[in-house]
């Protein structure tokens, strides 16, 4: 199987974009043929407005679908170099014809503002494997003093389903043991919980609290 969700996560179809690579638009979706395989296959691909991205990998020979690629048990070398041939094309795509949005909460575009005027500090994306991972650090010494995170509700036992965006901030430990006893404030997600805690972006603090806070880390963190 060809794990689209993972290949498109945090993408936004850019429309200039897609009609400059070749996409024709027919007043629903966004569509295009791309030849795989020394064009032993043409790549069927359809992008709605919204990002939503479908395919269907055509034989070109015989005009028939192969099926083949999206069945998890087909594991042999020529399915798995047509698969690996249409994640290439398809990853093309992504990078070429869409903007990466990974960070969307109202909140946190408010405090990415308030880091960048006060600290003139911007976001480092430093894991591939979580590219909804932003971290801060202080430029004089390059230590970290917040990371904004994408996770799971769960993760911070948080009722509802979905995701939340969250960040860590640095205090001294009887300040963290301090602000844990309060509503809305959580043990650090993944830092060191003797000196970090973990606070949502989706409204629970203001503005104001927040912001007070970023900066008792930054002071912190030199």
């Amino acid at each position: 199987m060809i794990d689209t969700e993972a290949i498109f996560r945090y993408k936004k179809p850019n429309e200039a974009k897609l009609l400059e690579y070749g996409f024709k638009y027919d007043g629903a979706v966004f569509r295009r043929e791309v030849p795989v395989m020394r064009k032993q296959f043409m790549l069927d691909i359809c992008i709605s407005q919204s990002g939503a991205v479908q395919y269907k990998v055509m034989e070109t020979e015989l005009g028939e679908e192969y099926t083949l690629v999206n069945v998890s048990s087909a594991q042999g070398g020529f399915v798995g170099d047509v698969r690996e041939a249409c994640e290439k094309a398809l990853t093309d795509v992504a990078a070429k014809c869409f903007d990466t949005e990974i960070l969307k909460a109202e909140q946190t575009n408010r405090v990415l503002r308030f880091i960048r005027d006060t600290f003139d500090v911007k976001p480092e994306f430093l894991w591939k494997k979580y590219p909804g991972y932003a971290a801060f650090r202080r430029q004089d010494n390059e230590k970290w003093f917040a990371i904004i995170m994408t996770v799971d509700r769960s993760r911070l036992e948080l009722p509802g389903q979905g995701n939340v965006e969250i960040i860590d901030m640095k205090a001294d430990p009887d300040t963290v043991e301090e602000l844990l006893k309060h509503k809305d404030y959580y043990p650090a997600y993944h830092m060191n919980k003797k000196h970090w805690f973990t606070v949502c972006l989706d409204g629970s603090l203001t503005d104001k609290e927040l912001f007070a806070l970023i900066a008792s880390s930054f002071a912190d963190a030199a």
